[in-house]
C-alpha cells in the first residue's frame, strides 16, 4: 500500500484558493494602476465563487486504486475570472477606481493568505510531530 502524505484534498482545496487569492491581488494592483485611465471599470474576483467551486460536488476527484475503476468528477480547479464590480459611481472620465475600496481588497486579500497559509503551516507542523513521534 502506497501512503502519498502531499496527496490531500484539503491541501488541493487551500493550494486552489490561494492561486485564487493571488489572482485577486493581480487584478486589484492592475485597478490601482489604472486608477487615472479614463474609461477603466474596477474589477474583482468573487470569493463567493471561490467558496462555491471549492465546495462543488463536481470540483471533487475520486482516487482510484486500479486502472479499471470509473473515474468520477474533476480535480478542484479554479478559473480566476475577474468580473467588472457593478454599482460603483463613475467619474466624469468614466472611470469607476475608489482608492479607499481597493486598498480595503488588497487588506482582505492579504488576510486571507496569512491565514490560509497558517492553516497550511499546521497541517504540516501536525504531519511533522507525527513523523517524529510526538517529539517536537
Amino acid at each position: 500500500m502506497k501512503l502519498d502524505l502531499f496527496d490531500d484534498l484539503m491541501l488541493d482545496a487551500m493550494s486552489a484558493y490561494l492561486g485564487r487569492m493571488s489572482r485577486r491581488q493581480q487584478v486589484v494592483a492592475s485597478n490601482l494602476a489604472n486608477i487615472d485611465t479614463p474609461g477603466y471599470k474596477s474589477r474583482d474576483i468573487s470569493f463567493h465563487a471561490t467558496m462555491q467551486e471549492l465546495l462543488s460536488e463536481d470540483s471533487i476527484g475520486l482516487k482510484t486504486s486500479l486502472s479499471r475503476h470509473i473515474q468520477a468528477g474533476n480535480p478542484v480547479s479554479l478559473q480566476s475570472a475577474a468580473f467588472e464590480v457593478p454599482g460603483l459611481g463613475l467619474r466624469a472620465d468614466g472611470n469607476n477606481v475608489d482608492l479607499d475600496s481597493e486598498m480595503l481588497k488588497l487588506s482582505e486579500t492579504a488576510f486571507g493568505y496569512s491565514l490560509i497559509t497558517q492553516v497550511v503551516r499546521g497541517k504540516f507542523r501536525t504531519l511533522a510531530l507525527s513523523i517524529n513521534g510526538g517529539n517536537g
